[in-house]
């Protein structure tokens, strides 16, 4: 196993970190952790010198099929379970205070106190505070969000504070301004360059000395085993035994920036790989793999149905994020992720006061367009899918 030290923590964390969000279930229910199977999967991994375990609150308590985030799920108690195994001192966890339940400043205290508990253990070494969107940073800032951080690592409840982050890379830059988090934890993956904080964003982190933790490095699974045929093809022509995901996970390692990714392993096939590909993290892709991997990515644009090269540029005076509302549109027609686009239309774009619906028809995005889209239009045609398709929202 390799190991990076973990920005400014000055952890010697393993490049490849175990995912609890999904272990295995029992009767395809996300609800019910099949707990002899996922044991086996996390001990084998940490057997092999993965030493960062990654939960939260709702992991595993159904919320992503119900929309109820209320209840706490089974993947904290579940590591729990895998610290008195193995050990405490064996491995960083890693949780999130679930700020969306979050309505007074007691609040935190009373769920990091609760979590303790679910974990079995007096501390946490990496506590984020989860889903940073705008409104979810306002409320946190307006209870005294620093105030609490500071306190539960004074009082050692906590060794490392950081926050994971669903947003545009203008909060990024005013959530590290504000407070000197250690850490942060964002999306990255070769198709998700631009996307919500994106790629700027991780390098700006870096550049504080934080830590980088990349989530959904296979996009849910998307650029695995669901990626388009043809783009599947392209990856098989290069001569290299290495899976779809294989070659998202070595274009995430490739990001110098990054420390560790998260992997949600659910199967000892996707385990042992894993294990395989974080031995090769330190390895740089040739001209020939980078060039393999920018091939399956047109392929995978083939189909955009708003030619958007998420620029950017656009600014829009009441809040719409075009870039991210086209994304999440045209990922659909791509890699056929109904499912996923749905949530992040309601999580990061809905509740966060960025919908193609708040769009007034003024045309001053139009104007900044490289590619001279008819933005206001598209973001009609946007809206409209979404009404019809997903009339309700999601969480």
């Amino acid at each position: 196993m390799k190991y990076r030290i973990f920005g400014k923590t000055g952890e010697k964390v393993s490049v490849l970190g175990y995912g609890n969000m999904r272990l295995p279930v029992v009767n395809n229910n996300y609800a019910d952790v099949d707990v002899p199977a996922a044991m086996k999967l996390v001990r084998h991994a940490i057997d092999n010198g993965v030493n960062y375990l990654d939960t939260s609150w709702p992991y595993h308590s159904g919320a992503f099929d119900t929309g109820d985030f209320k209840t706490g799920g089974s993947s904290e108690p579940f590591v729990g379970q895998v610290l008195k195994e193995v050990g405490r001192d064996k491995v960083f966890v890693a949780t999130k205070l679930p700020s969306w339940l979050v309505e007074k400043r007691e609040d935190m205290d009373a769920y990091l106190d609760k979590q303790l508990k679910r974990l079995g253990t007096d501390y946490v070494d990496f506590y984020l505070v989860h889903n940073i969107i705008r409104p979810t940073w306002e409320r946190m800032m307006n209870l005294d969000i620093a105030g609490f951080l500071d306190s539960v690592q004074k009082s050692g409840k906590v060794r490392h504070v950081g926050f994971s982050f669903h947003d545009t890379p203008e909060l990024f830059q005013k959530v590290i301004d504000y407070y000197p988090f250690a850490f942060c934890q964002h999306v990255v993956n070769y198709y998700d360059t631009n996307f919500q904080a994106g790629l700027s964003s991780l390098r700006q982190g870096a550049r504080r000395g934080m830590g980088i933790v990349a989530m959904e490095p296979v996009m849910g699974g998307v650029l695995g085993d669901r990626l388009p045929e043809k783009a599947k093809q392209r990856f098989g022509k290069s001569g290299i035994n290495r899976s779809a995901a294989g070659w998202s996970l070595r274009w995430v390692w490739n990001q110098p920036e990054v420390s560790l990714l998260l992997s949600g392993m659910h199967t000892m096939e996707q385990v042992n790989e894993n294990l395989k590909l974080a031995d090769e993290s330190d390895i740089p892709l040739t001209v020939d793999e980078l060039t393999t991997i920018s091939e399956a990515l047109k392929i995978l644009h083939e189909n955009d149905q708003i030619p958007c090269t998420e620029c950017g540029l656009c600014r829009c005076p009441f809040g719409v994020s075009p870039k991210d509302n086209f994304a999440v549109y045209n990922a659909n027609f791509n890699l056929d992720v109904i499912a996923i686009s749905d949530k992040n239309y309601d999580i990061m774009l809905r509740n966060n006061g960025m919908d193609a619906a708040l769009c007034n028809n003024c045309g001053q995005c139009a104007f900044m367009c490289p590619m001279g889209i008819d933005i206001p239009n598209e973001l009609r045609r946007v809206k409209m899918y979404f009404d019809t398709h997903h009339p309700t929202g999601w969480c």
